[in-house]
């Protein structure tokens, strides 16, 4: 039950994502670092969360993790699935490679 939350919580945040989408570049805001292989290497649909994740973190760190993570990577939220190390402002600094998964 809580793997399908997750999933349907990501289809949900990834079709909104695709449906205000204007181009299909992978575009993402310089003050981030750039998408390591394990995200430039993953389906579109992979990618466009991973960028959503980036453009909205304060919307997925208000979302639990429902696939189980928090008790073996010592996740709080589904950002954590996408997001390693965040700094001040909102910048990422690492990418985690568990929302390939």
């Amino acid at each position: 039950m809580r793997y399908s939350n997750f999933i349907m919580v990501l289809l949900i945040f990834t079709g909104l994502l695709a449906g205000c989408s204007s181009n299909n570049d992978l575009a993402l805001d310089s003050k981030h670092t750039e998408f390591p292989d394990f995200v430039l290497s993953s389906p579109a649909i992979v990618q466009e969360t991973y960028k959503m994740a980036a453009e909205n973190p304060k919307v997925l760190a208000s979302v639990p993790c429902f696939c189980g993570c928090n008790e073996g990577a010592g996740h709080k939220s589904n950002l954590d699935c996408f997001v390693k190390n965040m700094g001040s402002g909102n910048v990422i600094t690492e990418w985690d490679p568990h929302g390939t998964a």
